[in-house]
């Protein structure tokens, strides 16, 4: 479905993706997430082991519920050590706003873990994966924002983009496919790769939503949906 070019873009069904779009995606996003940047406790936060864990937390859930549970929950257990002696269901207390229970078991047996580590987090994607409630997604949003490791990212959101902007069929699987990550590091810059992971991650979940914002899109002319929605005089 997807793939690299000579000319250094991607392919859609064997379509290329010309250089040139995904430059232009990379401008237009990065100018508007500097415009529109969130700030979240997360984003300035220096502890390896508290950004872990908001990345963790922030799965399936809007980022502004995270964030009291998120400081609680590095209140309660500051350290891989302090989560590691906690009971599950003290930590299914701290995390109950958020649903998802499942993920205190998982947060405590995270804890454990990492003491294998010295209680530090590991900085390589192969053992970030390895452990518990740490998944390639988990992993790259760990690596690319707060590690400066390049790394695409790629969610259902940020997928969901792709298919619209490019003109492909998504679904609930999509971003389980290796060619989708294949497009998403096409267009993850080398440098800069912080500042526009951040952009996306707003845009996709302010703008390009379920119902997208289209009145407040930067990047709505060069859009396939937009491009078909005009054409079909629904726009």
């Amino acid at each position: 479905m997807f793939g690299p070019t000579e000319s250094g873009g991607c392919s859609v069904d064997e379509m290329p993706v010309i250089k040139n779009t995904v430059f232009y995606i990379r401008k237009k996003l990065v100018v508007w997430g500097r415009a529109n940047f969130e700030h979240f406790p997360w984003r300035t936060c220096t502890n390896d082991f508290h950004t872990l864990i908001a990345e963790i937390l922030l799965q399936r859930t809007k980022a502004s519920q995270v964030v009291p549970a998120y400081l609680n929950f590095i209140n309660k257990y500051p350290d891989p050590a302090s989560l590691a002696r906690a009971e599950v269901t003290e930590v299914e207390d701290v995390i109950r706003p958020l649903g998802l229970r499942w993920r205190a078991r998982v947060l405590v047996q995270l804890g454990k873990a990492l003491e294998q580590y010295d209680g530090k987090v590991p900085d390589q994607q192969q053992s970030l994966v390895s452990l518990p409630g740490v998944g390639t997604y988990v992993s790259a949003a760990y690596l690319s924002l707060h590690r400066n490791k390049r790394a695409p990212i790629v969610d259902s959101n940020i997928v969901r983009f792709y298919g619209r902007f490019l003109g492909f069929h998504t679904g609930p699987e999509t971003r389980r496919n290796p060619s989708v990550v294949k497009l998403a590091d096409c267009a993850t810059p080398r440098r800069g790769f912080r500042e526009f992971n951040y952009a996306m991650i707003d845009f996709t979940r302010n703008v390009c939503k379920t119902k997208p914002e289209h009145e407040i899109c930067p990047v709505k002319t060069r859009c396939q949906l937009w491009v078909t929605e005009v054409h079909r005089g629904l726009r």
